[in-house]
């Protein structure tokens, strides 16, 4: 007589239909998914230490799940950084967008100083803040206006009452620096870039500020030079005015005290020194971007004028080199 077939579940003899599965016989009700306790009807099912599930219940159960949405990662996912993502989510959630048109970063795009993510063609679509450097897409755009993004605009010096105060802090702070300019009564202007390069008379329409003298000479002879004030560009931002006028009272500083024959790398390199110095120690994100800029100017009077003079203050100490200034009337080498 044949043997009986007997249940894996139940050890009971099986008569008429039964499951053949994971090496056993099963009375086909008892043949049940590990996870939801309902028989397994189809022929497909999935097996974990030796246990049988539902294909729907096992990926509920021990599929990978989606760290934006929680649920189970069946099919195609994408992996990113340790973590896993349905591909939807991925595009939708942790993919960056593009800080202008806020679409899906998925290929080649830049990064600004700022952080700021951005498809590669704004950077010829849209023009750089003079300022700042972040691009201005149309709907922020000024017509015939030099291009200035409304972050920048937002903070901008154009009048004398917004300038004073900030004048003021910025003397203060240079006179805490040991640069003395003995009560020396100076005069604020803001003004446009025209003006700046007449006074400076070498039609750089760049230049951001200008320190105001008058030299005074007897038969072709400088007897003495008189600083009248500071002229500095009207619209900077808030941030970049104060840089700007301490880089001039740099120059004011080295009138008072007699020290003129610097060579122009030396000058403008000393009053970098002073702005950078300034920028370090407001330590916010825009000082630091302009503290930035300072170190990296490629210009061999301001960008290497910077890098010489500070790293002989490095090497001997801020006070150190203004006290040879004085004494001196040059640099220390």
């Amino acid at each position: 007589m044949a043997a009986q077939n007997l249940c894996k579940a139940c050890g009971q003899p099986i008569y008429g239909h039964y499951i053949h599965a994971l090496g056993a016989v099963w009375h086909p009700e008892h043949f049940i998914c590990a996870a939801c306790h309902r028989p397994i009807q189809s022929g497909s099912y999935n097996v974990k230490d030796n246990l049988p599930y539902h294909p729907a219940c096992y990926i509920q159960q021990f599929a990978p799940r989606c760290a934006y949405c929680g649920k189970p990662l069946a099919g195609d996912y994408v992996v990113t950084n340790g973590a896993s993502y349905h591909p939807d989510c991925y595009r939708e959630h942790v993919v960056p967008r593009c800080a202008y048109c806020n679409q899906p970063l998925t290929g080649e795009y830049l990064v600004d100083a700022w952080g700021t993510k951005f498809c590669s063609r704004h950077k010829q679509e849209y023009p750089a803040c003079v300022y700042c450097g972040r691009r201005i897409p149309p709907a922020q755009q000024q017509k015939g206006e030099t291009p200035v993004c409304p972050i920048c605009r937002s903070t901008a010096i154009d009048t004398i009452a917004q300038a004073q105060p900030l004048f003021a802090r910025v003397k203060q702070w240079v006179g805490s620096q040991g640069l003395a300019f003995h009560n020396l009564p100076l005069h604020l202007e803001l003004t446009n870039s025209t003006k700046i390069a007449h006074y400076l008379g070498d039609g750089d329409l760049h230049a951001l500020g200008v320190t105001l003298s008058t030299m005074h000479t007897l038969n072709g002879h400088e007897l003495r030079t008189e600083v009248n004030g500071i002229a500095i560009l009207r619209g900077l931002p808030a941030t970049l005015f104060q840089g700007v006028v301490v880089h001039e009272l740099g120059h004011v500083w080295l009138v008072v005290h007699g020290i003129k024959d610097l060579p122009p790398w030396a000058e403008e390199g000393f009053c970098e020194m002073l702005a950078h110095r300034y920028f370090m120690q407001l330590n916010t994100p825009e000082s630091l971007y302009y503290a930035r800029n300072i170190e990296q100017n490629t210009s061999p009077v301001y960008g290497e004028g910077f890098r010489r003079v500070q790293a002989l203050v490095d090497r001997l100490g801020f006070a150190q080199v203004l006290e040879t200034m004085r004494a001196t009337k040059h640099l220390p080498f």
